[in-house]
C-alpha cells in the first residue's frame, strides 16, 4: 500500500476487475415502467463443482497464456492458467493440461530472467497458484522427472528472490506483517520448505514462514481495513492454508470471526459492498467466494456455502472482463473454488439477523523486529477488539433492505458512522468510493469556517484539514445493538470525530424493508464558527426537489473512469427534518477527479454558526427506498417530523391509508407524539416503530420500554424495561 495517492492506484486500473453488464438491465429512459420488483433481482440456482467450471468453460477454450511483454502482465501469468487447469481438472483432457503445462513453464523462464536481470521477481500470489497447478498436472501424471525439476527450481527461486517492495531490485529483506507483500514472502518459504523438506536450508525457511505466518495467525485477523489489498493478503493465506493442511485456519473460533465478516458483509443479492481501497463494487467476489467455500469445506458449516453460492450467482448473471490483470484474477479464484469446494456440503441459508461485526485493532508505527528489514505498510495489530461494521439486515430473500455502516477508527479511510452500503431489490443506493485515506462517505461533516478550531489537537491547525495516514486518535463505541424482527436499533459514539474536539454520535432504527429513521448528534467542546450537517453522495439528484429533501439513485457502478456494470432501477429519497438556517446543497460541481470517475457528487443538508463548547446540534434523516418516480414530492410531502429534540427524534411516514411510526428516544423519557392524522401516542421506549393501516395497529416493536398508550387506549404496560411486538 502507499500513501502518495488517495485513490487505489493499479497500473492497469482504467482496465478493470469486473465488467459487467445487467441482462436487459432497464436504462434510464424505461426506469419509470411499471415492473415486477422481483424482476430486478438476480436469479438463484445451486452451485456445484462443475457450475463453477462451466463458468469458466468459455475463458479456458479463448486462453491465450502468452501475455504482453510488460512485466505487469507477466507477473500475472499464472493466474491466466487457473481458468483451463479448473476445466482440466474436471474433464481431464491430456492436450489442455500439456497446454496449461507449456504455459506454466514459459512463466518459470520469465522468473529466471528477472531473477537474472534484477536479482528479484515479483510476483505476489505465483507460489500458491503455481503449486496448485503443479498438484492437479502431477495427479493426471502429467509431470515427468525433468519437468518436476524446473517446478521446483520456479518455486525454489521464487522463495529466495520475492522482494516485499522493491520490485525492480536489489531484493530488500524479509519483511513482517499481516498483509500481503510480508504474507507472500512467508507463505514462499512455508511452501517450499513444505514441499522440498530435504532441501538445504528448509529448516531456515521453516523458522521464516513460521515467523510471518505468526503475524497474522497471532490475531487471527488480516490488519487491513479495506477490500482490495485486505483479499489480497487473505486470498494468499487461505489458498496457502490448504496446501500446507493447516485446518486450524478455518475452524478457530477466532479465526472463523473473518469468515463470518465476510458472510454477513454480502448483502441478499450476493453483492460485495466495497470500502476502502475495493477497485470497486463487486471487484473482489471471486476471493469471497473461495474464502467461503474452504470454509465450508473444513468447518462443514453450510452457512458459507450458501452465501459463496449467492456471490457465484451474481457472478453468473453478469460478465467478468478478461482484459486486465485484475479481471485475470477475479476468474483465478473461480477456477480455485472449483478445485477446492467440496459438494457434499449442504448449503444452508444463514439466519437473517443484523450483526455488530468486530475485527482486532490495528496500529502504525513504533513497531520492529530484529533481524527483519521492515513491517509492511508500517502496520501491525494488537489484540483488542473494535467494533467493525454494522450489518443491517431485512433477510436473505431476493429484494430485501440492507444497509452496512462503518465503525472502524484503525484504517484509513477512517469514516466511522458512515453508511458505505444501501441496497434494495439489488440496487446499490449508496456507494463508496475505492479510496485510500479519504473520508468523505455519507457521514455528518464538519468544516471548520473561522480557521480558529483545535483540529488533530493543535489550535490553529495551518494547512487543510484533512486526516493524516494512521491517525489514530479517534475511539468509537457501540453502545446499543438491539436486533429484532421488525427493526434493528443501534447507536455508534465516536469522540475526536475527522479530528475535531467534538463527539458525534448517530443513532439508527432500521425498520425491516422499510426505511431507516437516523439521529446525528454532534457535541462541539471548543467555540469556533463551523458548518456542520450529514453529507449524502449519489450519482443522480431528481429535478423535483424540496428545501429539505431530494430524490436520488444510482444507475452504474463506476472505478478509474470505466463503468464496471448497470445498477436496476430503484430511487432513495433523503429526508431531512426541518431546521432553521439550515441548507440543502447538491454540489456536482464539488465533485473531485475521483467522484467524477464514479459519476459521484456531494449533497448536504449544513447549518454554518458560532458553536460553544458544550452545544449539541441535531440532525434527523429519514431514508425511504422506493420504486423510480418522476416526481417524489408526494412520497416527500407523507414524511413528518413529530419530534426533533435534544436526544429524540420520531418520524411519521405516510403513503395511501398505510401510516409508520419511527421513534429513538435515547434517554426514554417519556413521550407524547400527535401524530398527523392519527391519534396520539405515548411511549417511553428507547425505540419504537409503529405501522398503522388507517387506525388498525397492524405491527409493533418497542425496545426497552414500559408502555404504549394510543390515544385513550393502554396497549402495552409493564413495571420493568423490556421489549415487546407485535407482528
Amino acid at each position: 500500500m502507499s500513501a502518495t495517492h488517495s485513490h487505489v492506484c493499479c497500473p492497469q486500473a482504467t482496465a478493470l476487475l469486473l465488467l459487467f453488464s445487467v441482462s436487459g438491465a432497464a436504462q434510464e429512459l424505461d426506469r419509470y415502467a411499471a415492473r415486477d420488483r422481483l424482476s430486478l433481482t438476480l436469479p438463484r440456482r445451486p452451485v456445484t463443482r462443475r457450475d463453477y467450471v462451466e463458468f469458466l468453460r468459455p475463458f479456458a477454450k479463448e486462453y491465450e497464456m502468452t501475455p504482453q511483454a510488460d512485466q505487469w502482465s507477466w507477473r500475472h501469468g499464472p493466474l491466466r492458467l487457473m481458468p483451463p487447469l479448473a476445466v482440466f481438472a474436471l474433464d481431464g483432457d491430456r492436450e489442455l493440461g500439456q497446454r496449461v503445462k507449456a504455459d506454466l513453464r514459459t512463466f518459470a523462464r520469465w522468473v529466471d530472467q528477472c531473477v537474472a536481470t534484477n536479482g528479484v521477481v515479483f510476483c505476489l500470489d505465483a507460489s500458491t497458484f503455481c503449486t496448485l497447478c503443479a498438484q492437479e498436472l502431477r495427479q493426471r501424471g502429467l509431470l515427468t522427472a525433468d519437468d518436476e525439476t524446473w517446478v521446483r527450481d520456479l518455486l525454489l527461486k521464487l522463495r529466495q528472490h520475492h522482494p516485499a517492495w522493491a520490485e525492480n531490485g536489489p531484493w530488500d529483506g524479509w519483511f513482517r506483517g499481516s498483509q500481503h507483500r510480508s504474507q507472500a514472502q512467508g507463505i514462499n518459504n512455508a511452501l517450499a520448505a513444505f514441499l522440498y523438506p530435504d532441501e538445504p536450508g528448509a529448516a531456515e525457511w521453516r523458522k521464516i514462514a513460521e515467523v510471518i505466518w505468526g503475524d497474522w495467525w497471532d490475531f487471527r485477523d488480516v490488519g487491513i481495513n479495506d477490500m482490495w489489498y485486505f483479499h489480497s493478503s487473505l486470498g494468499n493465506i487461505t489458498r496457502a492454508a490448504h496446501i500446507l493442511g493447516r485446518k486450524e485456519v478455518f475452524t478457530d473460533p477466532q479465526s472463523r470471526q473473518t469468515f463470518e465478516r465476510i458472510l454477513f458483509e454480502t448483502t441478499p443479492e450476493g453483492g460485495e459492498v466495497p470500502y476502502g481501497a475495493s477497485c470497486g463494487y463487486n471487484v473482489v467476489v471471486g476471493s469471497r467466494i473461495v474464502a467461503l467455500e474452504l470454509a465450508a469445506r473444513y468447518t462443514r458449516d453450510g452457512r458459507y456455502r450458501w452465501v459463496a453460492h449467492r456471490l457465484m450467482n451474481n457472478c453468473q448473471t453478469r460478465d467478468f472482463c478478461r482484459l486486465s490483470p485484475q479481471g485475470t484474477k477475479g476468474l483465478a479464484d473461480v477456477a480455485v473454488a472449483s478445485l477446492i469446494c467440496d459438494d457434499s456440503i449442504v448449503p444452508v441459508k444463514p439466519e437473517p439477523d443484523s450483526k455488530l461485526l468486530t475485527r482486532k485493532e490495528i496500529t502504525r508505527g513504533g513497531v520492529s523486529f530484529p533481524g527483519f528489514a521492515g513491517v509492511d505498510c508500517d502496520m501491525y495489530m494488537t489484540q483488542k477488539v473494535l467494533p467493525s461494521k454494522l450489518a443491517f439486515r431485512s433477510g436473505w430473500e431476493p429484494g430485501d433492505l440492507f444497509m452496512l455502516v462503518e465503525c472502524y477508527v484503525r484504517h484509513d479511510p477512517l469514516n466511522p458512522t458512515a453508511i458505505v452500503g444501501l441496497e434494495r431489490y439489488g440496487a446499490s443506493l449508496a456507494e463508496m468510493l475505492s479510496e485510500k485515506f479519504v473520508c468523505r462517505e455519507n457521514a455528518v461533516a464538519i468544516r471548520d469556517v473561522s480557521g480558529t478550531a483545535t483540529f488533530l489537537g493543535r489550535r490553529p491547525h495551518p494547512g487543510p484539514k484533512t486526516l493524516p495516514v494512521g491517525w489514530a486518535g479517534m475511539e468509537c463505541a457501540v453502545p446499543v445493538f438491539a436486533d429484532r424482527n421488525l427493526a434493528t436499533h443501534a447507536r455508534v459514539d465516536v469522540t475526536h470525530y475527522m479530528g475535531f474536539e467534538a463527539t458525534q454520535r448517530r443513532e439508527f432504527l432500521f425498520i425491516k424493508n422499510g426505511f431507516i429513521l437516523v439521529r446525528d448528534e454532534t457535541t462541539f467542546h471548543e467555540p469556533f464558527r463551523a458548518e456542520v450537517g450529514p453529507a449524502w453522495n449519489t450519482q443522480h439528484v431528481g429535478d423535483a426537489r424540496g428545501p429539505n429533501w431530494i430524490n436520488t439513485w444510482f444507475s452504474a457502478h463506476y472505478f478509474g473512469g470505466q463503468k464496471l456494470f448497470d445498477v436496476p432501477p430503484w430511487d432513495l429519497l433523503v429526508w431531512y427534518a426541518p431546521r432553521e438556517s439550515t441548507q440543502l446543497k447538491v454540489l456536482p460541481e464539488q465533485a473531485d477527479k475521483v467522484q467524477t470517475e464514479s459519476r459521484v457528487f456531494p449533497t448536504r443538508y449544513s447549518w454554518e454558526g458560532e458553536v460553544a463548547a458544550g452545544m449539541t446540534q441535531q440532525f434527523v434523516t429519514v431514508l425511504l427506498p422506493h420504486a423510480p418516480l418522476r416526481d417524489a414530492s408526494p412520497l416527500a410531502a407523507g414524511i413528518t417530523a413529530l419530534a426533533d429534540r435534544p436526544g429524540v427524534a420520531a418520524a411519521q411516514v405516510t403513503q395511501g391509508t398505510r401510516c409508520e411510526l419511527a421513534v429513538l428516544n435515547a434517554s426514554g423519557a417519556a413521550l407524547h407524539l400527535e401524530c398527523k392524522a392519527g391519534s396520539p401516542v405515548s411511549t417511553d421506549a428507547h425505540a419504537a416503530y409503529l405501522d398503522f393501516e388507517g387506525n388498525r395497529l397492524r405491527r409493533a416493536q418497542l425496545l426497552q420500554g414500559t408502555s404504549l398508550k394510543i390515544g385513550a387506549e393502554t396497549v402495552f404496560h409493564r413495571a420493568d424495561r423490556g421489549d415487546w411486538g407485535i407482528e
